[in-house]
Formats: structure tokens, C-alpha cells, sequence
């Protein structure tokens, strides 16, 4: 498990270097008692791996050494905030406008009562040498994807964990991403796997794909599951998980995150090589984008016309999302492989 933890983790370890690649054998090795991230004078330009943005405009980031920035000020400007963890977190989630949740390296699980401002450690057990890369929070359900088929879930407010296992054919496959539409939540996971929860189900099913290599994440769409991975292959999946319709992306790059525009009713997919894809709900590619500098995306976040995005470059990029749509610069035509 740990040769293919580095495999598939890779939109992870080349948006970071070396430091994911090794992180499940460099786990063993942090020590058991989590240790405050330094503020640093370059913190805002680190590389970050999620963003979040809550109702209010404020937004966040976190990444490589256990850094979150905040602004206030819709991105115009950022700030570095004390973090207790200095590991590296993957996944930040607004529950509500002040209470926000971030996951990462050493099985850490972080909590914020105030918009970010202040955060605390829920839980950190580097013993368990695991990697929790997803965190969402629904009708007061915190759940959390990890690494080895491991989905974790709290219904009181993160004091106690239930940890369910999904298995396919070939193992525990990692778990990458979590989302929601209706009563139905769809998880999307290593080799080809996607698991299936519909409402009365009493356990999530393997859910069969025509698609076999690794599935990096999964966002409601318009009532609909857009569903995404390697090779650009993007799908999607019928509110009950039946029906699933490939998109033509025009790209093979690996798509890493998706953020839907509802003013729009559009989705934004990005990834590797600084493709930036533009799909509408009926999964229609109607624009798509190649970064001038090939920068490898790593986080994507929308609100109110503005597009934040997270590169390997590090630092967060804001631009408008009317630029986006008239970008003269387009990805090849072309299926993905």
C-alpha cells in the first residue's frame, strides 16, 4: 500500500515535490505531539493544496507545513495565521460562515470556531500513518476521506469517530473526495473506484465505471455528480449513481479539483499543466484553458464572479471569471487517453 500511495497520491506529491511522495514513510517519524507551523515572511506565496470561501467573502487556504492564510477582503490581501500543526493539510471546509474544518498529514483533523482565525487540534495520531485528504461537513455530519479505504464520521461536533472501510476488487483504495446531492453521496477513490450511498442504504457500494485509473474528485452539478481524474477523464453521474455520461474534456492532463459557478450554472476543472476547463450541465466543454506558464493547478474556489486558484508556482491568483470565458488561449482539440 505504501508503493501505490505514492503512486496515486501523485497530484499531490508534483504539486509539492518530494515531501508527498514520502509522506507515508516520513509519517512514522513525526513526532507524536503536533508542533506549531513557523509564520513565515513569505508564507502567502507557499503552495496550497485547498481554498475555501464562506458566505461572508473570507476566504482561506492551506498547505505545505501546516500553512493557512486568511483574507478578509474577498483576496485582494492575505494573512498568515497560527496554525498548531506543522504537517501538511489538504483539505479546508466551511461547516458555516465561522466554524471551518482542515485535514491533513498524521491522521490531523483542525478546527476553527472563527471564521479561521484561531484553530485547534481535534485530532493528530501520526502513529496511524495515515492521510486524511478530503473534509466534509453535511446536515452536522463531519466526514472525512483518507488514505486505505478508511471514511471517517462524527456527529458530535468532532468528539467521537466511527471509521467504515471500503474495499473494492483490489484492496482499500485511497479515498480522494466526497459529495452530496440529494440523499445520495458519491466518493470518488483510487483504481477506477467510486462508492455509492443512496438514502436507506444501510452501507456504501462499489459503484462499476468505464474507467479504471484513479478518480481525484467529485462536486454537485446541478443536480448532478461531475466526477473527474486522471487522464482527463471527467464523468457525469445521475443523482442516484445510474447513469453516467462521459464529457469531452479536449485534455489528458490529470483534472484535480472543481468548483460550479452557479451564477452561471458552469463548472471550472483544473489540473496539471494549468488546464482550466469550462463545462456547462449538460456536459458541454464551453471553454478551456492552457496557463501561459503550464503552472500544475492544484485548488480551485468561485464567489461572486472571482476565481481563486493554488499552483506548484505557490501563492493564490485571483482573476475574474468573464476573463476566463473570453481566454483567447485554448487547450488542444482532442479526446483524452
Amino acid at each position: 500500500m505504501k508503493k501505490t500511495l505514492c503512486y496515486v497520491l501523485a497530484w499531490l506529491s508534483f504539486a509539492l515535490g518530494s515531501a508527498f511522495a514520502t509522506a507515508q514513510s516520513e509519517q512514522g517519524k513525526i513526532p507524536d505531539a503536533p508542533v506549531s507551523a513557523k509564520l513565515l515572511p513569505k508564507a502567502i506565496s507557499a503552495r496550497f493544496m485547498s481554498i475555501a470561501i464562506n458566505k461572508t467573502g473570507q476566504a482561506l487556504a492551506v498547505g505545505e507545513r501546516g500553512i493557512i492564510i486568511r483574507s478578509t477582503d474577498k483576496g485582494l490581501t492575505w494573512k498568515q495565521m497560527h496554525s498548531p500543526v506543522d504537517i501538511t493539510l489538504a483539505s479546508v471546509f466551511f461547516e458555516t460562515d465561522q466554524r471551518v474544518w482542515a485535514v491533513g498529514q498524521a491522521a490531523s483533523i483542525l478546527r476553527s470556531n472563527d471564521a479561521g482565525l484561531t484553530w485547534q487540534v481535534v485530532r493528530y495520531k501520526p502513529s496511524d500513518l495515515r492521510y486524511y485528504l478530503k473534509v466534509v461537513v453535511r446536515n452536522g455530519i463531519i466526514y472525512v476521506a483518507s488514505s486505505d479505504g478508511e471514511l471517517w464520521e462524527s456527529r458530535d461536533e468532532g468528539v467521537g469517530w466511527q471509521m467504515t472501510t471500503l474495499e473494492s476488487g483490489d484492496g482499500f483504495p485511497h479515498l480522494f473526495s466526497l459529495a452530496f446531492v440529494g440523499q445520495t453521496g458519491l466518493l470518488s477513490a483510487e483504481r477506477g473506484s467510486v462508492f455509492v450511498r443512496g438514502e436507506g442504504d444501510p452501507a456504501w457500494k462499489l459503484l462499476p465505471t468505464s474507467y479504471n485509473g484513479s478518480y481525484f474528485g467529485v462536486v454537485p452539478f446541478a443536480g448532478q455528480f461531475l466526477l473527474f481524474g486522471m487522464s482527463g477523464r471527467a464523468f457525469l453521474v445521475s443523482a442516484d449513481g445510474m447513469h453516467q455520461r462521459a464529457i469531452e474534456t479536449r485534455t489528458a492532463q490529470f483534472l484535480l479539483d472543481a468548483v460550479v459557478v452557479p451564477e452561471k450554472n458552469q463548472a471550472l476543472v483544473v489540473g496539471r499543466g494549468g488546464a482550466i476547463i469550462v463545462v456547462d450541465a449538460d456536459g458541454q466543454v464551453v471553454n478551456s484553458y492552457q496557463r501561459p506558464d503550464n503552472a500544475d493547478i492544484t485548488a480551485v474556489a468561485a464567489q461572486g464572479g472571482d476565481v481563486y486558484l493554488a499552483t506548484m508556482k505557490g501563492g493564490i491568483s485571483r482573476f475574474k471569471m468573464a476573463d476566463l470565458l473570453h481566454a483567447a488561449d485554448a487547450l488542444p482539440t482532442g479526446s483524452a487517453k
